[in-house]
């Protein structure tokens, strides 16, 4: 099989593609556009595994920029599992291990693993929990009032070391890549929504992940009686429906908290599970 590098001039072409595959190729879609809208494909390759029939695609990184290392994009099915792992094997080369990939169902990836002959063997990793899918239609964003002493804003370098001390796997995911360099490039890039007291202390937040769903949010302790949570995940969802895209996040399957606040929401799971998934490959 000969990997193929999708050229600007195909990007439109490509773009139709993966919308008549949606649902399923909803994070491979969403994250092309962003990165498209964003001017960062130009820092990205996109492979697939044939043109014009395009029946696997992965977005990754072409080297190393002090973060993790990340890929996403789509998979047809699990037919299609030896080609992906091709077409991961090229997109590794020049970066360094471990990096993560956010795109295929959770049937793709077990085909994945499944032709490894022991886990000793097998340069994959899943998570150790599934993944939902949630979509927000437009019609279901539905603003709510913001409680007095409070105001919208958008996260900063400012921010920095709340959004760092709030998330959990700070100091896990530091000890690969730097996690201020990571925050500071979601952030500088992507769209986020922070609110704020009165006097400029930041309360809570989510912001666009670089794979393109919805995630990262945090209410501070003593004020999650206030709905902050459901404002700000609305706002977010808002402004990327006026910038014409696609609102998803992903939901880990046994946080049974995060499920009901996404559905109250407004958010619909969509009928498949994805998984995100680490890639520890031989640096080349």
């Amino acid at each position: 099989m000969a990997v193929r590098q999708v050229l600007p001039e195909e990007y439109d072409e490509l773009d139709q593609k993966l919308e008549k595959e949606l649902p399923l190729s909803i994070l491979g879609l969403v994250h092309f556009r962003l990165m498209r809208s964003k001017h960062l494909l130009r820092e990205k390759m996109v492979l697939v595994d044939s043109w014009p029939h395009v029946s696997v695609l992965v977005i990754v990184d072409r080297q190393m920029r002090g973060t993790v290392p990340f890929a996403a994009g789509f998979c047809r099915g699990p037919d299609f599992a030896s080609t992906l792992d091709t077409l991961l094997q090229t997109g590794s080369k020049g970066l360094s291990p471990p990096f993560y990939f956010v795109r295929c169902s959770t049937d793709v990836i077990d085909a994945l693993i499944g032709q490894y002959k022991s886990a000793n063997t097998c340069p994959f990793q899943k998570d150790n929990c599934n993944t939902f899918v949630y979509a927000l239609p437009a019609e279901n964003i539905v603003p709510l009032a913001m409680p007095d002493g409070f105001r919208e804003t958008e996260l900063t370098e400012r921010h920095l070391d709340a959004v760092i001390k709030a998330w959990p796997y700070s100091e896990e995911m530091d000890k690969i890549a730097s996690v201020e360099k990571w925050f500071k490039y979601t952030i500088f890039n992507f769209p986020t929504v922070c609110i704020e007291t009165d006097d400029e202390r930041p309360v809570a937040w989510e912001m666009q992940q670089e794979y393109g769903g919805l995630g990262m949010l945090h209410v501070e302790p003593e004020y999650r009686r206030n709905k902050l949570g459901s404002i700000v995940t609305r706002a977010l969802a808002k402004k990327l429906t006026k910038e014409g895209q696609l609102v998803f996040a992903c939901v880990n399957d046994i946080n049974v908290p995060s499920i009901a606040f996404h559905e109250n929401n407004g958010y619909v799971r969509l009928p498949f599970e994805f998984c995100f998934t680490e890639y520890f490959f031989e640096a080349k």
